[in-house]
């Protein structure tokens, strides 16, 4: 698990489940990206399934982008997973960051690359983060 921006965190699976690491990070949202739904105690867990590559739609996409910013907004630490952490998670990070910080997605996607180095997005994840930043959440 890995800040990639401040208290927006990207993470894997097992990651989400690990209550003593949610706990040790102050994570208080987990935005889970998959179809399984890990136990995360008394963190809340927000489901918003994905799959890792071009199957997602522009409204999931964007819910997910949505979720992640409304919580950071609302003062929520929150920590974003995926299956492995390396695709879903971190192309809705970059979407997310360009919400919160307004700075490119191009930068926003190499300050995630940059501090979590695992980060490989599939290119059509990283077509709807574009579309996002381009078309907005709302």
């Amino acid at each position: 698990m890995d800040e990639v921006t401040d208290g927006v965190f990207v993470g894997t699976e097992s990651d989400a489940g690990d209550e003593a690491l949610l706990q040790t990070h102050g994570v208080d949202t987990v935005v889970s990206l998959t179809h399984s739904k890990p136990e995360t105690g008394d963190t809340t867990r927000i489901d918003v399934p994905m799959v890792d590559g071009p199957q997602n739609s522009y409204p999931a996409f964007a819910d997910a982008v949505r979720t992640v910013v409304t919580q950071r907004t609302d003062g929520q630490c929150v920590l974003i997973h995926c299956a492995a952490g390396s695709s879903r998670s971190p192309s809705v990070a970059a979407a997310a960051i360009t919400y919160l910080t307004e700075q490119p997605l191009t930068n926003a996607f190499d300050q995630v690359l940059e501090r979590r180095p695992e980060t490989a997005p599939h290119d059509a994840l990283v077509r709807q983060a574009a579309k996002v930043t381009e078309r907005g959440v709302d």
